[in-house]
């Protein structure tokens, strides 16, 4: 590469590897970022930091299922968009206040047991759900790289939008694919080239995949 490629070459903020993750720079820039990256193991730490907050939030999102209610029109129009850095502040915030709930929890525990013999009541019954985990084991899914991919019913018209939504261009091979379940939840894994030439990252995402919603079930980074 140039001196002069190397001036334009985007400076590898926070906010330029949560766009390239977010899919919203264009196939050159992305590619020079990624090139960057390929050269920066600081930068590529981050941006792997990156991918396993949004494959946490996700999985949250899944576990605890979809509550929510409709906004107004007005109120949707009178905000402005997210920008992906912004959304970073957002989880940092969000990961402080979960702290906060940890330390108030673990008070809580540590705290003297009730009186022996007094009946257990509803309040003290909790039931977990598991954390969304691939259901494949890190050899098979380097496995999946020998063979042809198997999408399932995602569409090629699909396949295009969902990977622009996990931040990859069109123009990027799909390594590896295959149908799985995750928590009941029937999705398929998609093994894309990982941000260091060492890597792979699976994603399980939801059969309605698409650059608007992902359905992000899990994600995980695996070296080859």
């Amino acid at each position: 590469m140039s001196s002069a490629e190397h001036e334009t070459d985007p400076p590898l903020t926070v906010e330029v590897l949560a766009d390239l993750q977010a899919g919203l720079l264009d196939d050159d820039t992305a590619a020079r970022v990624r090139n960057q990256i390929r050269a920066d193991p600081q930068a590529a730490a981050t941006l792997q930091a990156l991918h396993q907050v949004r494959g946490d939030l996700a999985a949250a999102g899944a576990a605890s299922g979809e509550v929510s209610a409709e906004p107004s029109r007005a109120a949707h129009a009178s905000r402005p968009p997210l920008r992906p850095a912004r959304v970073v502040a957002g989880v940092v915030g969000v990961c402080a206040v979960l702290a906060a709930i940890g330390v108030g929890t673990a008070a809580l525990i540590s705290q003297p047991a009730s009186t022996p013999g007094a009946p257990t009541t509803v309040d003290h019954i909790t039931v977990s759900t598991p954390v969304p985990v691939i259901p494949l084991s890190d050899p098979e899914i380097l496995a999946l790289l020998q063979r042809p991919p198997d999408f399932g019913p995602l569409s090629v018209a699909q396949r295009a939008s969902c990977l622009a939504g996990l931040g990859y261009p069109a123009s990027v091979q799909v390594l590896g694919a295959q149908p799985v379940d995750v928590n009941a939840r029937p999705g398929v894994v998609l093994v894309m080239p990982g941000d260091t030439p060492d890597t792979v990252i699976a994603y399980a995402v939801a059969l309605n995949c698409s650059a608007a919603d992902t359905g992000l079930l899990a994600s995980t980074a695996i070296p080859r």
